[in-house]
């Protein structure tokens, strides 16, 4: 690219972060959340794996007994497009 040349790159869903996963929406029944979240659709969390590693999770259903947490990154299933734009370049390079 020369400076101030512009273009549209389009990464596809399966090239980024994959498409969304059924296995990644998961069921837990509303006693095992804490007593001090009342859990609506939209709400983000985070959960802990047994490794100790957090993850982002997102409430996608709710009813009287259970809690459907969708832990699909937010980008899953989308083509992702960026529009970039040369500024400057290095000539040492």
């Amino acid at each position: 690219m020369q400076v101030g040349e512009r273009k549209t790159i389009t990464i596809p869903a399966d090239e980024a972060y994959g498409q969304r996963s059924e296995r990644a929406m998961l069921q837990v029944p509303r006693e095992q959340l804490p007593p001090e979240i009342e859990p609506e659709v939209g709400l983000q969390l985070v959960m802990q794996r047994a490794d100790g590693q957090q993850i982002p999770v997102v409430v996608a259903e709710v009813t009287e007994t259970h809690v459907t947490i969708d832990a699909n990154h937010p980008l899953a299933g989308h083509d992702l497009t960026f529009e970039i734009e040369l500024v400057a370049a290095d000539r040492a390079a």
